[in-house]
């Protein structure tokens, strides 16, 4: 017979579902989504399909934590004495620790990842890397740095916002200043780095350390950003750091093709994949081929306008179907010309404007 819910029961139920889930959230992370995501992307798999894939382990985490949780409740009320009834919940509890002091100890999960080279960007100098621990935060200090620049965000629960706290203290200590510009992997979440870039630019030259968690997506957006900010460009990328359509077959909205070496013909990026493979410095050039007559377009157009204006990455735009033949060969070798790597998009993969875009290069490479 099936118990009635009763506050306790929902209390302990929750306690059970927090405390397990986020044990086997971090396994999950730490196992099979990793080696997932690395096999998506080595095998060229499209952002949607990486993203479908990694849906489906949260889900199958979202049931076994479940029905965890649900068993869990059921001994733990049925066990007798004192330590059978608080056992149960005393493992929970130190499953739930283990795991946050595996996220709290960024070495473990980062390795020996290594900061990057010194950039210049205008008027200061930047090196960019994974959390800084404490003898990292006093050799910083001890090679003349100006202050570390933390990319960590309270949103980012529950580690980051501890990271954050205990960083602040050991900057602190080291006598290193500790600037915090929060960042989330989304494009549209991110509109106060510029202006807090602008005021970092007054305060004159300076060496700063720059860090999010893993030193990876949030920093190279960040040296876009830096770049714009700076009218600059995004030099000395890791490439080991950053996504790169290589090898990438497909984006959500239909499949990826490589005209030439470093030229790609896609579909209008998500958001996620903006972040993840245009804005983190690999894109030099990003071609429309929406026709603003087109009401339908516009909306695409001036996001789109917009996210390059924000994060500094050149956009041109050729009106695909509303060009004659001549226009049409003039923005093919127009395009051939542009820096390099280049993606040209429309809408969908299989509009006109992608199928005769990539006949009208396929013509102008064979000449």
């Amino acid at each position: 017979m099936i118990k009635p819910p009763t506050p306790k029961r929902a209390a302990l139920f929750l306690f059970h579902w927090l405390a397990g889930g986020f044990f086997l959230g971090t396994l999950t992370l730490m196992g099979p989504v990793r080696w997932a995501t690395g096999y998506a992307r080595a095998a060229g798999w499209s952002e949607g399909s990486e993203k479908l894939t990694v849906f489906a382990l949260i889900g199958a985490l979202a049931a076994v934590s479940l029905l965890l949780a649900a068993l869990l409740t059921r001994k733990t009320e049925s066990a007798a004495g004192p330590a059978g009834r608080w056992g149960l919940p005393a493992a929970s509890l130190a499953l739930f620790l283990a795991a946050l002091a595996l996220w709290l100890n960024p070495k473990l999960i980062n390795g020996a990842a290594a900061p990057g080279p010194a950039e210049s960007f205008s008027w200061s100098e930047f090196v960019f890397g994974p959390y800084p621990e404490e003898e990292r935060l006093k050799a910083l200090k001890a090679e003349g740095y100006t202050a570390v620049i933390s990319l960590l965000s309270p949103a980012v629960l529950p580690f980051e916002p501890l990271l954050l706290a205990r960083e602040r203290e050991e900057a602190k200590e080291a006598g290193l200043e500790l600037i915090h510009i929060p960042m989330l992997p989304w494009v549209s979440a991110n509109d106060h780095v510029t202006p807090a870039l602008k005021e970092l630019a007054k305060r004159g030259p300076g060496k700063y350390y720059v860090h999010c968690y893993l030193g990876k997506d949030r920093v190279n957006v960040f040296k876009r950003l830096l770049a714009a900010a700076s009218g600059g460009a995004v030099k000395e990328l890791d490439a080991s750091s950053a996504r790169t359509l290589k090898g990438i077959k497909s984006f959500e909205r239909g499949e990826i093709k490589e005209l030439e070496r470093d030229v790609y013909l896609t579909p209008y990026p998500t958001d996620e994949e903006f972040f993840g493979y245009i804005l983190n410095g690999t894109v030099g050039t990003l071609v429309s081929l929406l026709d603003p007559a087109n009401p339908e377009n516009l909306p695409w157009i001036k996001k789109e306008a917009a996210i390059a204006g924000k994060y500094g990455l050149k956009l041109a735009s050729y009106p695909w179907l509303a060009l004659d033949k001549a226009g049409k060969q003039a923005a093919v070798r127009e395009i051939r010309a542009a820096q390099k790597p280049a993606v040209i998009h429309a809408f969908l993969s299989k509009a006109t404007e992608c199928e005769e875009f990539a006949a009208y290069y396929a013509a102008a490479k064979a000449k």
